[in-house]
């Protein structure tokens, strides 16, 4: 199963001190078969939300370099599959469901975005922390995967 992951996941599962952590490496107890995918738009987004955390606090400092170190890591080693998609194609699709769904749901441009790049990389279901990115998702048909939480050992 392909699946496409937005910042609020990659973040969790990246940093320990998340209050997601556990349910996102709960992921791979539960879907065995996933294959994460990683696009150039995550490297933007994941990249700077490391770099974000660390200047307000929330990790150490020099950790946003450590874990974005790793994480490029496991990119080469092809732990999380990179997937190209077409940039114009993703704005065009973002824009229609902007059209479609900014109406009637609480939509952010970037949301958008993850849910458009997320249908041309042609994943089978949609990652996220996020309850009206999940919303836009599940709207735009893409199957959600969700988390059972685990308790802390």
């Amino acid at each position: 199963m392909r699946l496409y992951a937005d910042t609020s996941w990659w973040f969790a599962l990246k940093c320990r001190r998340d209050t997601h952590h556990l349910a996102a490496i709960a992921l791979f107890e539960q879907q065995t078969e996933a294959e994460v995918l990683w696009t150039p738009w995550q490297r933007v987004e994941v990249f700077n939300s490391f770099r974000q955390a660390e200047r307000a606090g929330l990790v150490r400092a020099g950790e946003s370099r450590q874990l974005i170190r790793l994480l490029e890591q496991e990119i080469r080693l092809g732990y999380w599959p990179h997937v190209e998609f077409d940039w114009t194609d993703a704005v065009r699709t973002a824009c229609e469901l902007g059209a479609e769904h900014a109406l009637k749901l609480v939509v952010r441009a970037m949301d958008l975005f993850h849910v458009a790049v997320a249908l041309e990389v042609a994943a089978d279901a949609f990652l996220s922390f996020d309850a009206d990115q999940n919303e836009l998702a599940k709207a735009a048909g893409l199957p959600l995967i969700t988390f059972t939480r685990r308790a802390r050992p």
